[in-house]
């Protein structure tokens, strides 16, 4: 099973996310992401043995992380991943409680033998994958707000028809 930790949107808010992967689908093909899978990835761990699993779920229920409130509206891709995305943009001031999470939850993850592989935390939600390249200029739509309420730690199982996500645990913010 492979693990994340992810602010994951009311449904609300996910059904608001959801036109920009509509259209993004639209110009560029790909798989989009299912309306209720919809999250921000806060740390991904990746494959996971299953007693690691359990300790972190017990774990992580103890931490707290900051949250804040964000306006999704910049699209973007990571074109080697083929990934289509949608962020608050640039890093300013009112996001430092977002970055703080991150950094946060890395601290938290190291005494679990966890470590950071990405040097830079680039806050989004993943709209498709497998996505054909193209003018990101085209990916326009109504910004949307969000105050996360949750972050989950989540398992995730590759399927022809996309991972199946496991709510595992709940990190109190």
């Amino acid at each position: 099973m492979r693990l994340f930790f992810a602010y994951w949107p009311s449904p609300e808010t996910a059904a608001r996310i959801e036109p920009w992967a509509r259209r993004a689908h639209a110009l560029y093909g790909g798989r989009m992401m299912r309306t209720e899978t919809l999250h921000m990835t806060l740390a991904f761990l990746g494959p996971t043995e299953p007693d690691r699993v359990r300790a972190l779920a017990h774990g992580c229920t103890g931490w707290r992380l900051p949250a804040g409130a964000m306006t999704l509206h910049e699209p973007g891709c990571f074109a080697r991943a083929r990934v289509v995305w949608l962020g608050p943009g640039a890093r300013d001031p009112a996001l430092e409680w977002l970055f703080q999470a991150n950094e946060r939850l890395w601290r938290y993850l190291a005494p679990y033998g966890w470590q950071r592989q990405e040097p830079v935390f680039r806050p989004h939600v993943s709209l498709l994958r497998n996505a054909k390249p193209g003018d990101l200029s085209q990916l326009r739509g109504t910004p949307v707000s969000w105050a996360p309420q949750r972050c989950i730690l989540v398992g995730s199982q590759p399927q022809a028809s996309g991972s199946r996500y496991t709510m595992l645990a709940e990190v109190p913010l």
